[in-house]
């Protein structure tokens, strides 16, 4: 069986990027070697490595944490051609979150909402909880609690693990208030 270059390309970063999350058992020198790899592989426009080196910027790992150069990656992989849908929605959802935080740059729930729509277009449950979540908070948004619900209601039925719990808050709480 012979693998595409996109799958070579994407075992790379993904040994590469396991390399360096699991750093403690390689040495200084090599990590550092594995990290130089990654970051010219994401130059170059891999977008596997450019998730990859936006995940090792926003947890820390590998790197000193730094949430605009996760901004920065993950936005490259956003923008780049031909990219994995599942990634780009990916990295929509974490961009999502940091514009909503204001973690690494200006705070915009306008773009944070656009970027959780957008992953949760792609079936991210996870999207879906955030999208609720401004909607019940009135985060960018004008406060609406059949949105949320409607929100919490699609990751309930997609399996999100809290998504129940969100229901079943709400429903509660718009009894209360009539």
């Amino acid at each position: 069986m012979r693998l595409s270059t996109s799958a070579v390309r994407w075992l790379r970063s993904l040994v590469l990027a396991l390399g360096l999350l699991l750093g403690h058992h390689v040495s200084g020198a090599a990590a550092q070697a594995d990290l130089d790899t990654l970051l010219a592989r994401a130059e170059q426009g891999d977008y596997n490595a450019q998730c990859y080196v936006g995940h090792l910027y926003l947890s820390g790992k590998g790197v000193e944490q730094d949430f605009a150069r996760a901004r920065y990656w993950y936005q490259r992989v956003i923008d780049q051609q031909g990219a994995d849908a599942k990634i780009v929605a990916h990295a929509h959802l974490v961009l999502g979150v940091l514009f909503n935080s204001g973690k690494g740059g200006r705070k915009c729930h306008e773009t944070a909402r656009h970027c959780f729509e957008t992953a949760a277009s792609q079936g991210y449950t996870d999207a879906h909880i955030n999208l609720g979540l401004m909607y019940a908070r009135g985060i960018g948004v004008a406060k609406d609690f059949k949105q949320a619900l409607y929100w919490w209601r699609l990751a309930e039925e997609k399996g999100h693990p809290s998504a129940a719990s969100y229901v079943r808050q709400l429903k509660k709480m718009m009894n209360f208030s009539g």
